[in-house]
């Protein structure tokens, strides 16, 4: 319900403004005189000020009264005095609401938009996406096992003649009948020929994981909880009778609006005669540098070194009755069928490496948004000529 109020000798004319229904009229006694006047006279002697002489005629008007003299149809604001650092002469008419409440348009009384301005920002910490790494890379250039042995008994024994069958020093892995063995070689009264036993590969090199992504992913959230839209119209500094303060005759939007000056920057404190609220109203685009920490990967594990080993009947690498799986995790037996039978080279091939994984760290939110302060208009207000209940 809106109620507007005007002051008359020593009565008090309330005019009740409802959603439906006709207005209703009232008139109380508020004697300015009386020792002990009522609340409500008191709240109106302090807002009537230099309006308690204001002609008959304006009672009736809803809003501010006009100054006596004026022409003005609207409002006489004073420009600021007293306060520190410099403020708009012009007032403007200021609506502070809820950010997603304020109107997209000014009123028609006062068209123009000076300023649309937020406050009391609610920005929480970005919403990283979780890290993660690619499968590991790395290399396997140890070349081929170590040691490999020929035993006079099978794999499931564990204790057994043996002969060497390694490589050449420096061997590569290529095809060589070093350590050849010929068919029905005996070994202490057993046949040598029985199984091949074979040291683990060396393991990778220069492993590492790289992350998915050098920063996660992320998401900001912006809510401005106060949102302040600032309207003028064309005013008349020639309208309102002759005062010691230069007023300006202004628009009267509704009770919904204040009467304020406006600075660049954070000011304060407000001038003497716009001291009812200061607002320090802030652009919708703040400053904000969330984000998210970069990724980082840890060591990888599960990965290792996997290739073959061939055996060959001849010396030329070219009849082969055996290929094995190697790896470097591991030594590998490989039992030979039939036992004894000649043995006269051997080759390591297709060494490759096998990724493993990697854990993930980092990707915390780091950094904030805040209010642009460099850009901010803070308004100075007055006390509404209007009382809303």
């Amino acid at each position: 319900m809106r109620t507007s109020i005007g002051f008359v000798a020593t009565s008090l004319l309330v005019t009740v403004v409802a959603c439906s229904g006709a207005d209703t009229v009232f008139v109380a006694e508020c004697d300015p005189e009386n020792l002990f006047p009522s609340e409500l006279c008191k709240a109106m002697l302090a807002d009537a000020g230099a309006d308690a002489n204001a002609g008959d005629a304006d009672m009736f008007n809803p809003g501010p009264t006009p100054q006596a003299g004026s022409t003005c149809t609207q409002a006489c604001v004073p420009v600021p005095s007293g306060g520190a650092g410099y403020w708009s002469e012009v007032p403007v008419s200021v609506r502070f609401d809820k950010a997603d409440a304020l109107p997209k348009f000014c009123p028609e009384g006062v068209p123009n938009e000076k300023f649309r301005l937020f406050d009391q920002l609610v920005a929480p910490p970005a919403e990283c996406e979780a890290c993660a790494c690619e499968p590991s890379e790395g290399t396997c250039e140890g070349g081929p096992p170590q040691t490999i042995e020929i035993r006079a008994g099978t794999c499931a024994e564990s204790a057994a003649v043996t002969l060497p069958f390694s490589g050449p020093a420096g061997w590569s892995g290529a095809c060589t009948s070093a350590g050849a063995l010929p068919a029905g070689a005996s070994c202490g009264g057993e046949l040598c020929a029985q199984s091949v036993l074979v040291s683990a590969l060396p393991g990778p090199t220069s492993e590492s994981c790289a992350a998915t992504s050098a920063a996660p992913a992320f998401t900001t959230k912006t809510e401005w909880k106060l949102g302040a839209l600032a309207c003028m119209a064309n005013t008349n500094d020639d309208t309102c009778g002759q005062s010691a303060i230069k007023e300006y005759c202004v628009a009267d939007p509704g009770p919904e609006f204040l009467y304020c000056v406006h600075g660049k920057g954070v000011m304060e404190p407000c001038p003497d005669n716009y001291n009812f609220e200061r607002h320090e109203m802030y652009p919708e685009e703040p400053i904000d540098d969330r984000g998210c920490e970069a990724c980082e990967c840890g060591a990888p594990a599960g990965s290792a070194c996997a290739g073959s080993l061939r055996l060959y009947d001849d010396a030329a690498c070219a009849s082969q009755f055996e290929q094995a799986s190697l790896g470097s995790t591991d030594d590998k037996c490989i039992d030979v069928f039939p036992v004894g039978r000649a043995i006269g080279a051997k080759a390591v091939t297709g060494v490759t490496y096998v990724p493993g994984t990697c854990s993930s760290s980092g990707g915390a939110p780091k950094g904030l948004a805040s209010p642009n302060k460099i850009s901010a208009i803070t308004f100075c207000c007055r006390r509404s000529h209007w009382i809303v209940e």
